[in-house]
Parts: C-alpha cells; structure tokens; sequence
C-alpha cells in the first residue's frame, strides 16, 4: 500500500515523540536527580496513550528505523490489537512513573533511567516486526527489570528471576528462529499459518516452547519460584510494571505466536488440553498460596500468578475450541486478551496501594497493619476499587473478562463428547479459585484498612505525598470506566483478534445472552443509593458505649489475625501447604515450604552444587595435572578420529 507524504510525516513525529524523550532519558537521569528523565518518560507515555488514534488514522502503522544489523532490519509494525495493547500498557506506565516520582522511597538516577529503558523496551516488543528486534527488546525487558529490582538486600530473589526468565527466553530464541527460517522472511507480519507447512509435530514443539517460553515471564507452575520473593524484596514500583507492562508484552507476543504465526487445526486440541490442564494447576496453586501470606506484596505476587493463569488457559482453550466453533474460539480468545488489559489496570492500582500504605506507615506485614481507613480515607475508597475488580465484583472490569470466560465454558455444545467433560471441571475449578481469592482480598483490605490500629505506624500514619494520590483515582476511575463501557473495548479488541487469526465469526454469537455492563452498574448504583438513603432516613442516634471483655481490657492484640483468618484454608489443604508449627517466645508460628522449591528446586540445587564442587576439586593450580589432562583430552581425540 502506498502512503502519501502527508501520513509518513505523521508517523514519522509519532514515532519520534514516542521513543526519543526516553531514549534521552536514560542519558539524563543525573540531571536534577532524574526528574529530567521523569518528565521526558512521562511525555512518552503520553504520546503511547495515543497510539490507537493514530492507527485508526493511517491507513499502513509500520516504519524501519535508519539502522540495521547483520541479521536484517529494525522495523515495526501496528495492527489494531497492538495499537490497543500498547495504549492501554503506555497509560499503566505513566500512572506508575508519576506515584514513582512523587513516592517516599529516593530512588537515584540510575534507576530512573532504567525506566526509560524499560518503556522503551516494552514498546518495541510490542510493535517490533522484524524477528531481531523482538529478541533483543525482550531480552532487554529481563534485563532491565533484573537491574531495577536491586534494593541493596537479598539478592537471590533477582538473580531467581534472571534465570528462570533467561531459560525461557532460551525457548523463545529457539521458537522464532525455526519460524525464521521456516517462512523464509524476518518480517512477521507476513507469517501466517506456518503450522501448515511445518507440520502438526513442529506446532506442537514451537507452541509449547513458546507457552513455557513466555509461562516463566507470567508464573507458570513450576517456573513461579521467583514470584514472591521478587514482589516482596524489590521496589514496589518495579514490580508494578513487571506484572503490568511487561504481561501484557508477554501475552500479546504468546497470543500471534500461538494464533497467527503458527495457526490452529486439529492437532493443536491435544497439546491445548496439557496447557490448560496446567493453567489450571497454576491458578489453583496462586489462589491458595494467597490466601496464606502476611505481606501484602506476596499476595498481590500469587495473585498475578492466578490472573495470569485464567490468561493462559484461556489461550490453551482457544487451541481446544479450534475443532469446534469460530465464535467460540473468538469468545474464550477475547475473554483472555481483555483479561491481561483489566489485570494490568486493577493490578498496577493495588501495587501503587501498598507502597502508599508502606510509605505513610513504615510496615510491611499485614499484622501491623489496621485502622488506616479512618486517617487516610480516599486512600481507603481507592483501594477497595481496586480489591472489587480483584475480586471480580460487578461491575468492575475484573467482572466483564471472567464473565466472558464462564460465558465461554457454558456455551460448549458444539464440541466433542471427550472435550465436553472438560468444561464442567474448568467451571468448578473458577468457582473455587474465585471463592478462595474473594476471600484473599477481602483478607487483604480488611486487615490493612479495617479495625484497630496494630502498630504505632497505622494509628498515626504520616500524610500521603502530594500528588502520589492521582495516579491512584486515574487508574481506580479505569476500572470502574473498563468495567462499565466495556462494549467498546470488546468489539474492538474483538476486530483486533480476527484480523489476527483469520477467525470469520465474532464473539457474540456464543454468548448465552446480551451483556449491558452499564445498565448493570446503574442497577448495583441505583440499588445502593437507595439502601444508603433508607438507612439514612431510619438512621438512630448512635450511643458510644464501651464493649464488654469480662473484667479486661481490649486492646489491638485482641483483634483476629491474618493467620488466624486463614487457618481454616490451612486446615483444608493441609497436605499442600506442608506448613510446619514452631514456638517462638510465648507465641506459636506457622511457616510454609512450597512444594515446587522442596521436591524441584532443592534437589537441583543440590546436585549442581555438588557438581560444582567436583569440578572445583579438579581446578588444583598444578601445571603438571593441567598438562595431564590436554594429554588425555589428545589421546581421546585420536582414538575418535580412529575410530570414524
């Protein structure tokens, strides 16, 4: 297609606009402490927040940056998927660069730079067209994420994560270079239904190793183990774009690879079944590993873990409903994409709530929480925004996605007997995550904002930063706005994932019957207005009268604890948990083993180090052992060549 002078200038300032602030950004970030780059990030952010406009008003978004490489060209290329995604990612990260820049934790230079770096980064992954620059941009995500999360304590937890990612990345190298060379062009816009010519054995293999690929970067039962101890030891702010921005990266990129670049047929539904089967695994795993936590970022790090496995099982049934019905395959595919889009939105909204509530208080663990509600009120209403669309209550934009997931599960006619016995498993196993996360998070708010101050910090909580509020209202008014004009954003995102995979039907046909989201809101509205004005008018004159405690005295110590709230969940899967009681003092505490770092990790740990110390043992500094084992390495050589 031919574009005339008039929008390659357009483009061409987009794209200027877009990745050059940033790009001086990371070169400025000394000059007055990093607000420089602060600001140049910011307006970036701006500009990515546009990028769907602009799509709609080019007819070709594609551009070959005036630098190259041996292995081929910098290009990229926007359909109107990515144009959605990288709008929706650009206002999740501005948000998240305006409470850093206006937080209590100092953050020097450098690591202000870095998130240039990461914007910049995340940014071509998404628009990236060429193979090179995909791989480079998504090695630079993990690698820039590992830098930022240093906060000069454990470094173990990061040094976790950069090897678990790196071995997915290693997947993901190998998945896209064999596409590379099966298409014969490093243009990826031009892959289509390569699964047809490499045959259903190679799909298989390339979708898996990208599932597993992109599964260490989302929380993948069993590569989760960084998980945790990231979200809890990094900075909030870190964390925050690494289950935000650098998700939506990892879905949108696994979505083409698996939907538009390899295709679907027939002898994906097998494979497809395996995937979901661990998503499942994975989802189930986050929302019971929620439940026992006593520090809200672990929570929130479980939680992801359990979004993103509703995501990805999400993908895995589309490859399932490839046999059966388009509709129903657009629909199961939306359910996952608008998913990733509202869990980037509710998920940044509770991570930017925790480190308000570190910074005001100075605690970390949820015991010493309590009370904060009454002395930080719009803090309070923020933040139960963002455990109801946690929580997916309507009508939230958590709500719209897992309906449309349900929706997907029930509407299940058309598929085979075998697939069919699937489905009613998959609808108990939502109701039951949905169950023990809604418990989680009410856990969550309840103990943090909730009762009676437990420390010295939440009973006199020091003022909020100006300005750290902001981004805190623009992100809960997100949620309640995706949940209740949700429509929209569907049938857009629903013409974004046809042209994608070629899928003729849309989504509405398999629904069971018609959605108004904001009807549903004015409803729920409606009927809490009216609740809030008939107790009103019933209102009594309230009495204060102390609470009787048989001759003592009441005090915070006396309120239930997050532990004891969560004991009868222990009590159940007892047998998971592995949980082991010790004395402490006069006080009994319970700790968790995970399973996963028991039974796996350990035992790896353990043979490598004792491999390690073999090798070690060899390494003795004696020139002559050294010259005795070239010698040996020789003889070994020749009799090889001998032998061949």
């Amino acid at each position: 297609m031919v574009v005339d002078v008039e929008t390659s200038a357009l483009l061409t300032s987009y794209l200027i606009a877009m990745f050059l602030p940033p790009t001086l950004g990371m070169f400025t970030g000394k000059i007055s402490s990093g607000r420089v780059s602060y600001v140049l990030c910011a307006v970036s952010c701006i500009v990515g927040i546009l990028c769907y406009p602009v799509w709609t008003m080019v007819p070709v978004f594609e551009a070959t940056f005036p630098l190259g490489s041996i292995l081929g060209e910098y290009s990229i290329h926007v359909d109107r998927l990515t144009s959605v995604f990288v709008t929706v990612s650009s206002l999740v990260f501005l948000m998240v660069v305006m409470h850093m820049s206006h937080s209590g934790h100092q953050y020097g230079p450098g690591k202000v730079s870095l998130v240039c770096a990461l914007f910049v980064s995340c940014m071509l992954c998404m628009m990236s067209d060429t193979v090179i620059l995909l791989l480079i941009a998504w090695e630079a995500v993990s690698v820039i994420t590992f830098l930022m999360s240093n906060d000069d304590g454990d470094e173990a937890p990061r040094w976790r994560f950069l090897t678990v990612t790196h071995i997915g990345g290693m997947m993901v190298i190998c998945a896209f270079a064999f596409l590379w060379m099966v298409a014969g062009t490093p243009y990826m816009h031009e892959w289509k239904d390569l699964g047809s010519i490499i045959g259903p054995t190679a799909s298989v293999a390339v979708a898996v190793c990208l599932f597993i690929g992109f599964g260490t970067k989302l929380g993948t039962v069993p590569f989760h183990i960084w998980m945790p101890d990231m979200y809890s030891r990094s900075p909030t702010h870190t964390t925050a774009l690494l289950t935000t921005v650098c998700s939506n990266v990892a879905v949108l990129v696994l979505f083409k690879g698996m939907f538009s670049y390899i295709g679907v047929s027939d002898d994906m539904i097998v494979p497809g079944v395996v995937l979901c089967v661990l998503s499942i695994v994975t989802a189930l795993w986050g929302a019971m590993e929620s439940m026992i936590q006593t520090e809200p970022k672990r929570i929130l790090a479980y939680s992801s873990m359990e979004n993103m496995a509703l995501v990805t099982m999400c993908l895995s049934l589309g490859l399932v409903f490839s046999d059966g019905s388009e509709s129903l395959m657009a629909l199961v595919l939306l359910a996952g994409i608008l998913h990733t889009l509202n869990h980037s939105v509710f998920k940044s909204l509770m991570m930017l709530v925790v480190d308000s509530v570190e910074d005001v208080t100075g605690e970390r663990m949820m015991d010493r929480y309590g009370g904060i509600a009454c002395a930080l009120p719009a803090l309070s209403v923020v933040a139960l925004i963002g455990v109801a669309s946690l929580a997916a209550v309507p009508p939230m934009n958590g709500f719209i996605s897992e309906w449309l997931m349900l929706q997907s599960l029930l509407g299940t006619d058309v598929l085979s007997s075998d697939m069919r016995i699937l489905m009613p498993l998959l609808v108990a196993m939502m109701g039951v995550c949905g169950m023990i996360v809604a418990t989680s998070y009410a856990r969550l708010y309840g103990f943090i904002f909730l009762g009676r101050p437990r420390s010295e910090g939440a009973a006199r909580p020091s003022p909020q930063k100006k300005g750290s509020l902001l981004p805190l209202v623009v992100l809960a008014a997100s949620c309640v706005s995706m949940g209740l004009f949700a429509v929209p954003l569907m049938e857009c995102l629903s013409d974004g994932i046809q042209t994608s995979t070629g899928i003729s039907q849309g989504y509405t046909s398999a629904l069971s019957g018609t959605m108004e989201p904001l009807l549903l809101g004015l409803m729920i509205l409606g009927t809490i207005a009216v609740l809030v004005a008939v107790s009103r008018v019933s209102r009594r004159r309230r009495v204060m009268e102390e609470t009787w405690a048989c001759g003592g005295t009441l005090d915070e110590r006396m309120q239930y604890s997050s532990e004891g709230f969560s004991q009868p969940i222990v009590r159940v899967f007892h047998p998971f948990y592995g949980d082991t009681s010790r004395k402490e003092g006069d006080e009994y505490t319970t700790g968790f083993t995970e399973p996963f770092v028991k039974h796996i990790y350990r035992p790896i740990g353990r043979f490598v180090s004792a491999v390690s110390e073999r090798v070690t043992d060899i390494q003795t500094g004696n020139i002559q052992s050294y010259l005795s084992y070239i010698l040996a390495t020789l003889v070994v050589a020749l009799l090889a060549v001998r032998l061949l």
